[in-house]
């Protein structure tokens, strides 16, 4: 894609230029308009896609986006969504050095080979995040983010109000509520630091960055 090339849903929605150029390696426009980002497999071969149009958002089931991932990346930023990446790099672009970053974007699948392969490329010292939704989903993409880092092994049940957990090197389970469960919970019933940073819309009922950007347009 050329350096001055953009998109014009992003433009719409108040995405600047530089952060679309950030991630426009693997995006691209139908004839429709829409914003098509492309997910791979193992060995390289395209798998999914993120769909992006002017109303909605369809995240990839399966695969791995990965973005200027190297030793050299001091932060990387992991998420199941460009969309709601993109509104987030957008909204802290001020106070976040995105450009000296690493990105991992993944199916909702959560391939952990994938994962596993794409974190050989960084240095120990890299500050690791994620951009998840506040759903019981993303909080749990949270963990399972947190377990890859420090190669845990941890099944999440999800049932009733419930989140069932189990640590399969010592067969412990616990159970938390899920009105409750959060990265900073899962960690104290594990016993364990958190060195995961999550970031999650601060706006009441709002899940995700990429909705809160639909929200503020919307009122626009």
């Amino acid at each position: 894609m050329a350096l001055t090339e953009t998109f014009d849903i992003l433009s719409y929605k108040g995405v600047e230029i530089d952060t679309q150029r950030l991630f426009s390696k693997f995006a691209y426009q139908d004839k429709t308009g829409q914003i098509v980002f492309d997910f791979f497999g193992k060995h390289g071969k395209k798998v999914d896609c993120e769909i992006l149009s002017f109303y909605r958002n369809k995240q990839a089931s399966k695969g791995i986006s990965v973005l200027n991932l190297s030793e050299n990346s001091q932060s990387i930023f992991v998420s199941d969504s460009y969309a709601s990446l993109i509104c987030f790099a957008n909204q802290f672009k001020a106070r976040i050095s995105f450009h000296e970053a690493g990105f991992l974007i993944i199916g909702a699948e959560f391939d952990w080979n994938l994962l596993n392969q794409a974190f050989k490329k960084v240095s120990k010292k890299a500050k690791v995040n994620t951009v998840f939704s506040a759903s019981i989903l993303g909080r749990v993409m949270d963990c399972k983010v947190q377990d890859l880092v420090h190669d845990r092994d941890c099944r999440y049940l999800l049932s009733d109000d419930w989140v069932q957990l189990k640590n399969q090197k010592n067969d412990k389970v616990s159970k938390e509520s899920i009105f409750t469960f959060s990265l900073r919970t899962y960690c104290i019933s594990q016993g364990i630091s958190q060195t995961v940073r999550t970031f999650k819309p601060k706006q009441k009922g709002v899940e995700s960055f990429y909705q809160l950007n639909q929200v503020y347009w919307n009122a626009v």
